[in-house]
């Protein structure tokens, strides 16, 4: 994103856990004003779970709240539903960092 006169922006700050990569962050810039990083997704035997924010280039947070997303392909297991509780915790801890 630049203004008239500014150094056109080359790189996101972006937070340790993002997978993101620094091209698209640069689009998400020029056409939506904030970069939205995306954690590596936690898997486990019929689920998924992601977590996102939202920053300025400079890493600074903007007007989206972060999200978790969990994905199951239906029932689980006892010990599949556990292992999802762990991993939940463990992701909400992560993003609110």
């Amino acid at each position: 994103m630049t203004a008239l006169g500014a150094t056109p922006l080359s790189a996101v700050v972006c937070p340790a856990w993002c997978s993101v990569s620094q091209s698209t962050h640069l689009r998400e810039l020029r056409w939506e004003g904030r970069a939205l990083h995306w954690s590596d997704a936690r898997t486990g035997e019929g689920w998924e779970i992601r977590h996102t924010s939202a920053t300025d280039a400079e890493g600074q947070t903007v007007d989206v709240e972060p999200q978790v997303y969990v994905t199951t392909s239906g029932g689980l297991t006892l010990a599949g539903a556990e292992a999802l509780a762990l991993t939940l915790l463990a992701t909400y801890e992560e993003a609110s960092d």
